[in-house]
């Protein structure tokens, strides 16, 4: 059998506050490394400047994205002011 395919999922972040961003860091970052250990999260990582930062996922689909978006600390604590999520077409790089 081959493998299924999948699609590619930027998600945009923007942060409502550093002191609530500090504060659920830990959780955050659990929910992070327990979806990159399934293989659905590929990389994530805050902007320089900290005023957000970016998530890509391989998933079946948006809601599946969505669904994990929707159990992250960040979401729930309220630290993420926004998240877009953009599906895209992968043309370079592994």
């Amino acid at each position: 059998m081959g493998r299924q395919i999948v699609a590619k999922f930027l998600v945009l972040t923007t942060f409502t506050s550093q002191e609530l961003r500090v504060k659920h860091r830990p959780e955050h970052r659990e929910h992070l490394n327990a979806n990159a250990a399934s293989g659905k999260l590929l990389m994530a990582g805050p902007f320089v400047d900290e005023s957000g930062g970016f998530i890509i996922f391989e998933a079946e689909n948006e809601d599946e994205v969505r669904a994990i978006m929707n159990a992250d600390p960040f979401t729930t604590e309220g630290v993420f002011a926004s998240a877009e999520i953009k599906e895209f077409a992968q043309v370079a790089g592994s």
